[in-house]
């Protein structure tokens, strides 16, 4: 996890702002902030000044008599692995020649330029608030790592969750989401309401957004649930949101747990809001689908229906099984929906009961056929 330089430059400070080389450079980790308006120099060089993820802001008056000195200055912030230069007014951008372009370009260092006047103390309070979040989220999500995977009691766990917000309240859910904001200025809001809210987390990882939402009563925890819930609809373009039931934040570890599962269903199912249900058949073999034992299983079944079925109706078959268990075994609607007469939608069913060895046990029929075409489905695999 780290802060881009490109993740900043969506910000409206640098709307003005042009990328003159190296802009495949710009997903550099920003670290530090810096002005840089002095010569690169022995002294500096020798005492380590310049590290890699620095960002440097200059309007290049340096090399307003000696424009040969932008070259030992670009060299000397490539080989730092500093994160990028931004130039400020075009006062004296006619030392930025074609050669420190190609330079630039070569090392896919990033050069950005704006025409405008702006402070560097606005330009760097700016970037330094995304730093500060950054940081913040990386210490944040340490800590969640801990509630989740450490081997602590519920006390220390809590001890954790009190030390990202003090006055978490009695009662806890969490938020798993996956998606983007739709604008620089929403996530900016997010970021800051959140760090205000004195009971509520919100935090980030390179996978999904993770909010802790508490109360003190389980209604107006549900009622919090419910608006944070329509903000995220708003304010994020397309999401995927996964809900942990609700907990005593004594189960804070459980509900982390809850959130992250119910948001990998979401997005494995296709669908926009889940909340997790103990009882789904789907959410339990989302966490299974990867194991050698679900893919034996749907391939047993796939070569024990092609081993009876001859190879050019095998897919109709198949198909028919899945269009059977989304109907809920129903042969007139199954029909209905395949445009087929019941009589061949009841000869295919039981062409595959053979098939399977299963012509007495109609429940173990009906429970393999449904859990091997939602393997199908979680597993992503084309109907043969």
């Amino acid at each position: 996890m780290y802060i881009s330089l490109k993740e900043i430059l969506k910000n409206n400070m640098f709307k003005g702002a042009t990328v003159l080389a190296g802009e495949p450079g710009t997903d550099r980790e920003v670290k530090r902030v810096m002005v840089f308006d002095y010569p690169a120099n022995s002294e500096i060089l020798d005492r380590n000044i310049l590290t890699s993820g620095d960002f440097f802001i200059t309007d290049l008056h340096q090399f307003k008599e000696d424009a040969e000195g932008i070259y030992d200055y670009i060299h000397a912030l490539i080989d730092t692995g500093s994160s990028g230069l931004l130039i400020v007014t075009d006062e004296n951008i006619r030392v930025v020649t074609e050669d420190v372009l190609k330079i630039c370009d070569d090392s896919n260092f990033p050069l950005i330029f704006m025409k405008e006047d702006p402070s560097y103390a606005g330009i760097m309070d700016t970037i330094n608030q995304y730093i500060s979040i950054e940081n913040l989220n990386v210490i944040n999500n340490l800590k969640l790592d801990k509630i989740m995977y450490g081997n602590i009691s519920e006390e220390e766990k809590l001890d954790i969750l009190y030390s990202i917000k003090p006055d978490v309240q009695q009662y806890v859910r969490t938020i798993y989401v996956d998606g983007t904001f739709r604008s620089e200025m929403d996530e900016l809001k997010t970021h800051g309401a959140y760090l205000n809210n004195t009971q509520d987390i919100y935090l980030r990882n390179k996978s999904y957004k993770i909010f802790i939402l508490s109360a003190g009563k389980l209604k107006q925890l549900q009622e919090h649930s419910d608006w944070t819930a329509e903000q995220l609809r708003n304010a994020i373009d397309k999401p995927k949101v996964g809900f942990s039931r609700i907990y005593p934040k004594e189960e804070i570890g459980i509900a982390l747990e809850e959130g992250r599962r119910s948001l990998e269903t979401a997005k494995t199912m296709n669908i926009d809001f889940r909340i997790y249900n103990p009882l789904s058949v789907m959410q339990l073999l989302v966490s299974l689908k990867d194991t050698k034992e679900a893919q034996d299983f749907y391939e047993a079944y796939i070569n024990a229906v092609k081993d009876k079925v001859s190879s050019e109706n095998a897919r109709e078959v198949l198909l028919t099984m899945e269009t059977y268990v989304a109907n809920a075994g129903d042969y007139k609607a199954t029909a209905k929906v395949m445009n087929q007469h019941e009589n061949t939608i009841r000869y295919r069913v039981n062409k595959v009961k053979y098939a399977l060895d299963m012509e007495n046990d109609d429940i173990k029929f009906k429970e393999t056929i449904a859990l091997a075409v939602k393997l199908r489905i979680l597993m992503d695999k084309a109907l043969d």
